[in-house]
């Protein structure tokens, strides 16, 4: 697979993690990493990002057997439509709000669609309150 993509899809998680991570200490105080890692595993306040950690779990699964191109279709597609996301889902809600709230978020979206080869930079328009 395109190192690119992996590379922009591995910034992104790390983006929402560290705003994850900002939010969860303002509430709950400082807490270690390896803490951290299980609150994201067991706290639903995280659980949205999940999906998108699942998918990007799977990249590496993905080997060069016979179907291997329509797999990489097939989960790029996947991957698109979630970071692309304008519908009610509890991911693209919150996915799009993170976009809104932190700059770092909104650069690698940007990045990783690049690298998807999406032509939507934006996960939905700017909400108007």
């Amino acid at each position: 697979m395109d190192n690119r993509l992996r590379t922009s899809l591995l910034s992104l998680h790390s983006a929402l993690v560290e705003f994850e991570r900002r939010g969860y200490e303002k509430t709950h105080g400082r807490v270690a990493s390896g803490e951290f890692l299980q609150a994201m595993l067991r706290d639903p306040e995280l659980a949205w990002l999940a999906p998108l950690t699942s998918l990007i779990a799977r990249f590496d699964e993905i080997g060069d057997g016979e179907n291997a191109a329509s797999q990489r279709r097939t989960w790029r597609a996947r991957v698109r439509a979630m970071l692309a996301a304008r519908g009610d889902g509890e991911f693209a809600g919150k996915y799009a709000e993170r976009i809104q709230s932190s700059p770092e978020v909104a650069f690698a979206h940007a990045a990783a669609m690049h690298a998807l080869g999406g032509a939507s930079v934006q996960a939905a328009p700017p909400s108007i309150h």
